[in-house]
């Protein structure tokens, strides 16, 4: 490790025990890799029921999300869905940020 950088497992800790529940259910839209949260809520050792709950409502509403548009878009959607689905993830992202800054 670098010097400088000794206290930041802990403060990660710290964050991911605060925050992780809506960091691995905003993961679930996410364009990075989802396995980046789920062995980082590892890694920091986050509760597990909460991490399951998380993982089932963030992942199940995107596959949900992605296989409605696609029931009523067809297969043009399916092809503009593969196009633009990191575009879409980012907005979904920043859209959730913003409502939580604009409402606490």
């Amino acid at each position: 490790m670098q010097a400088g950088y000794g206290d930041k497992p802990e403060l990660s800790k710290q964050w991911f025990d605060r925050w992780g529940v809506w960091v691995v259910f905003i993961a679930g839209f996410a364009p990075i890799p989802y396995k980046l949260f789920t062995i980082s809520a590892g890694v920091l050792a986050m509760s597990f029921l909460p991490f399951v709950i998380a993982s089932l409502i963030g992942r199940g509403a995107r596959f949900f999300l992605v296989a409605g548009i696609i029931r009523v878009g067809g297969e043009k959607m399916a092809a503009a869905l593969r196009k633009y689905i990191d575009v879409l993830g980012w907005v979904v992202i920043i859209s959730a940020v913003m409502a939580y800054l604009l409402l606490r």
